[in-house]
């Protein structure tokens, strides 16, 4: 893949990297939001979101952290219905011109499946949306899958994403995207789904279906090919991969 410099914020909690980057949006509105794993997202600035045919599931039925690893199980909640989500969300400050990239470690390890997500495909997501329209991607044990106009799409691939894998997934605008497992590029494509809201978010994103996995790594860049203005954002250097 390309490699693209980004700045690199390694001491400051997800709400304070992202209103230093708000504060450097004349910056071609650079945005670096990374979560840790001693505590849950929702005490690093994101919100947690139980909504549709999830709406009133508390956190500690679905999220639990221990051990630098970030846990969701959302195996034998409603499912079946396609409307309903159980994730958390930073938002505000994601644009429809910048590059981005989402980077995570994380492995499935179930997912349960319904008649509209007959392998669990919506189950273990991570993506952003820009105020009109999401782009995501996600895993099943063994299978991965992508957000286009039409719904949640699998990549034809299959792969055992049951052990711990480095994911990558790849904005250019206006639309475009790409995929990468490990640093193999398994899917490219454009286009998202509508959708009126402006976030980054992980979780379970969907009624539809379940999944049981795990996260030791997240991170959402924007204008990676920017690197912010030291006197901006503090302790900052450039990150080549």
């Amino acid at each position: 893949m390309s490699s693209h410099p980004a700045a690199l914020v390694r001491s400051l909690p997800a709400t304070a990297v992202a209103a230093l980057a708000l504060c450097a949006a004349a910056l071609a509105a650079p945005l670096d939001v990374q979560l840790g794993f001693s505590s849950l997202p929702s005490a690093q600035g994101f919100a947690y979101v139980a909504s549709g045919a999830h709406a009133g599931v508390p956190e500690a039925s679905v999220f639990s952290v221990a051990g630098g690893v970030l846990t969701q199980n959302s195996m034998g909640q409603s499912n079946g219905v396609s409307g309903g989500s159980m994730l958390y969300q930073f938002t505000g400050g994601i644009t429809t011109t910048e590059s981005k990239q989402i980077r995570v470690r994380a492995r499935c390890l179930a997912a349960e499946g319904s008649a509209n997500a007959t392998l669990g495909q919506g189950g273990f997501i991570f993506g952003f949306a820009t105020g009109s329209v999401q782009y995501d991607f996600g895993l099943t044990p063994t299978r991965m899958f992508y957000l286009q106009p039409s719904g949640t799409v699998l990549v034809a691939a299959t792969f055992d994403n049951t052990q711990f894998h480095d994911y990558i997934f790849e904005f250019t605008p206006p639309t475009s995207w790409r995929i990468y497992r490990d640093g193999v590029l398994v899917q490219s494509g454009s286009g998202g789904f509508a959708v009126a809201v402006n976030r980054v978010f992980l979780g379970d994103g969907t009624g539809g279906a379940n999944a049981s996995g795990e996260i030791t790594a997240f991170r959402f860049i924007q204008n990676v090919a920017t690197p912010a203005q030291a006197t901006t954002w503090g302790r900052v250097k450039g990150l080549y991969r």
